[in-house]
C-alpha cells in the first residue's frame, strides 16, 4: 500500500506540475532572471495615422538607430522622435536609446507602414529585431 501511495505522489509531482516554459516569463526557462517577452517589453500603439508610440517597460531600452518606419515598398520614412539619451553600449559604444516611451511622428504617413525596432534589457539580454505592420484607414 505504501508503494502505491509513493507512486501516486511521484506521479502528481511529475505530471501535475505545469511545464517549466509556462511557469515564468520569457527568460526563466533559460536560467536567466525574469525577462519580459518582446511584446510586453515594447508595446506599440498608433493613436493617429501619423503617430507611432512605443511604451518601453522598466528595465529595458530601445535603440534609436534600430527603430525605423518603412512604407510597403521598403522605403524608409522620415520621422520626428521624442528625445533620446546617450548610452555607452558595451558592443556599439556610445549610442542613442529611449527609455519609458518613444513617440514618433511620421512625415507623409501612408495607410500601411512597417515598424522595425530592437532593444535590450538592462541585465544585458538583447531582443532580436521585431517587426510589426501598422495600418490606418483614413
Amino acid at each position: 500500500m505504501q508503494r502505491v501511495i509513493s507512486s501516486f505522489i511521484v506521479a502528481i509531482c511529475v505530471f501535475g506540475a505545469p511545464p517549466v516554459e509556462s511557469q515564468g516569463s520569457f527568460g526563466s526557462s533559460f536560467g536567466a532572471p525574469d525577462l519580459l517577452a518582446p511584446e510586453q517589453a515594447f508595446i506599440v500603439s498608433q493613436p493617429r495615422a501619423d503617430v507611432i508610440e512605443i511604451a518601453i517597460a522598466d528595465g529595458t531600452y530601445l535603440y534609436d538607430e534600430r527603430t525605423i518606419v518603412q512604407n510597403d515598398t521598403g522605403d524608409i520614412l522620415e520621422t520626428t522622435r521624442s528625445a533620446s539619451e546617450m548610452y555607452d553600449d558595451p558592443l556599439l559604444g556610445p549610442t542613442a536609446i529611449h527609455k519609458k516611451r518613444l513617440h514618433m511622428t511620421v512625415s507623409s504617413a501612408p495607410n500601411l507602414m512597417v515598424l522595425t525596432y530592437q532593444g535590450c534589457a538592462d541585465i544585458g539580454f538583447c531582443y532580436p529585431p521585431q517587426q510589426t505592420e501598422l495600418s490606418f484607414s483614413r
